[in-house]
């Protein structure tokens, strides 16, 4: 019935309850959903790799007032219409996947405040249309990939420390 929604915003910013409980992993059937804004929640668990089959996504944001968990599924590097991925304030862990870098598309990455650890991948470099890229408040080590130098001057704003 829901398999044509392309919009699907539970952002309490505008509602006045709450979603509690993990992500459901049915949501990764809706392969039309161009937007999917689970914001400001109470969300747990780890981010389903199932969506890795919104394959039509633009949008992803399922940062603040949510703990989620686990690491960032590499099935997300799949979703090449992908122009916005905001997955800060989670309590997310483990390395920033390589195949972030595949996202031609994307405009904003927001991966601060969790708790990822390892190197800033070379692969970042790729995304030749971001504007936003915010990494800070984790564990990564290492240095800056000089490939980041590669992105063009539409980068705006950068924010590892």
């Amino acid at each position: 019935m829901l398999t044509k929604l392309t919009h699907l915003d539970l952002c309490t910013t505008y509602m006045n309850s709450f979603l509690t409980g993990a992500i459901p992993t049915e949501l990764g059937m809706l392969t039309k959903l161009t937007h999917l804004n689970l914001s400001d929640n109470y969300l747990t668990g780890p981010i389903p790799t199932e969506f890795g089959m919104l394959t039509k996504l633009a949008h992803l944001h399922l940062f603040v007032g949510n703990s989620l968990s686990g690491t960032i599924p590499s099935e997300l590097g799949t979703l090449s219409h992908l122009t916005r991925l905001g997955l800060e304030d989670n309590d997310l862990t483990g390395t920033i996947p390589t195949e972030l870098g595949m996202l031609s598309q994307l405009g904003s990455l927001r991966l601060e405040s969790n708790g990822l650890t390892g190197i800033i991948p070379t692969e970042l470099g790729l995304l030749s249309q971001l504007v936003l890229l915010k990494l800070s408040d984790n564990e990564l080590t290492g240095k800056i990939p000089t490939e980041l130098g590669n992105i063009p001057e539409k980068l705006l704003y950068l924010l590892l420390a």
